[in-house]
């Protein structure tokens, strides 16, 4: 079987892809700054090897990639992960763009040996990659896939890290929780069923995409003393509000709610009825391991909702 012959661009190609004049690309050829090759009737060509060198180092980019029948992100281009400054989400940050899962394995348990809880480490380095990996995705900095891997791997990471913690005895208080209908992000919820199990709770994920009415359900099959709601996409808030107070009025006085998540915005929470609203992992932890939630004594946002 023959080889497929490599791609070769024109200058005019090259200028279309970046959206610069033809011109400016030929003087570049002609001064060296993008390696060039001359066919038998002396016309300039350009391969993708010459190409993704020129773009590397000019730090440029194609503005359509797809004029040269070429992937909409470039192999050679510079992705920056935003988040934190420690160095080791830096480090997490770049490795699960890459898909680096042993890197990422490795920087997460020395962050628990270090003395950090395993849900302190996911929030840190976990949470702060996909937050980032997320921005680079809306910016095209990365691509769709790379966000789906990294999620995969976050996955992985957490589940290692809840088979190193041990099961809870027989009388620990049960929590169920999930992400509600619509909502398909699973790694939030897969967090607070960490953090939970790491201080003793008898914590079921129930995963995403729930109708508010199993967590009710859930919650009477359990025995339940908490529910969580994890929540990171709402497709309508006023539907989401009206069967969020029916689930709180429905759990009654002895079954707490805890709900988060950064896609409710002040006006709904006003809305909501809840026992506690947790902005981050440590929040909830801090309230889930207080006396009065370990034995389901509870005091409701609002008592007369429900």
């Amino acid at each position: 079987m023959l080889a497929a012959p490599l791609p070769l661009f024109s200058p005019k190609q090259i200028a279309d892809s970046m959206q610069v004049s033809e011109s400016s690309v030929k003087r570049w050829c002609d001064r060296g700054v993008i390696p060039t090759i001359r066919t038998v009737g002396g016309h300039r060509r350009i391969t993708l090897e010459g190409l993704q060198k020129f773009l590397r180092e000019t730090n440029r980019s194609l503005c359509h990639p797809e004029v040269l029948g070429l992937p909409s992100l470039c192999s050679c281009r510079k992705t920056h992960i935003p988040g934190g400054n420690d160095p080791d989400q830096c480090v997490f940050r770049a490795a699960l763009a890459t898909g680096d899962e042993e890197t990422c394995r490795k920087v997460l348990l020395s962050r628990v040996e270090a003395g950090s809880t395993r849900a302190e480490a996911a929030e840190d380095l976990i949470a702060d990659a996909m937050h980032g990996l997320g921005e680079a995705w809306d910016c095209k900095e990365i691509d769709v896939y790379q966000e789906r891997r990294a999620c995969d791997i976050s996955l992985r990471l957490i589940a290692e890290l809840r088979s190193q913690i041990e099961s809870p005895p027989l009388t620990a208080a049960t929590a169920v929780g999930g992400a509600p209908a619509n909502d398909y992000y699973q790694l939030p919820t897969a967090m607070v069923e960490l953090a939970l199990r790491e201080i003793g709770w008898n914590a079921i994920n129930l995963g995403s995409n729930l109708p508010l009415e199993s967590f009710q359900q859930a919650a009477h099959d359990c025995d339940a003393k908490m529910v969580w709601l994890s929540v990171s996409s709402i497709e309508s808030p006023a539907m989401f509000v009206t069967e969020e107070n029916r689930l709180a009025r429905s759990l009654g006085e002895h079954i707490s709610l805890f709900i988060g998540g950064r896609v409710i915005d002040e006006t709904m929470r006003s809305k909501l009825c809840y026992t506690a609203w947790c902005d981050n992992l440590r929040q909830l932890v801090e309230l889930a391991s207080m006396d009065q939630f370990a034995e389901n004594h509870i005091t409701t946002q609002d008592s007369a909702r429900r």
